[in-house]
């Protein structure tokens, strides 16, 4: 799966390459929203977290149990 490229960044949410629009669970403060550049950094290492505590499915959505 290619990496998740992020093209946009507000204190609300944030877009990827591929059209997507995602809220953030919690927003920044106004006027405090990252750089793009920052926050993929941030994404790219909570992304490898996560998928190295098996918390992701192959294709990077999240693993949940029923």
């Amino acid at each position: 799966m290619p990496p998740t490229v992020i093209t946009h960044v507000t204190e609300t949410e944030f877009k990827t390459k591929d059209g997507r629009t995602v809220p953030h669970a919690i927003p920044f403060d106004k006027g405090e929203a990252p750089s793009v550049e920052e926050f993929q950094e941030w994404y790219d290492l909570w992304h490898s977290v996560f998928q190295a505590e098996g918390l992701l499915g192959p294709y990077g959505e999240p693993n949940v149990e029923e």
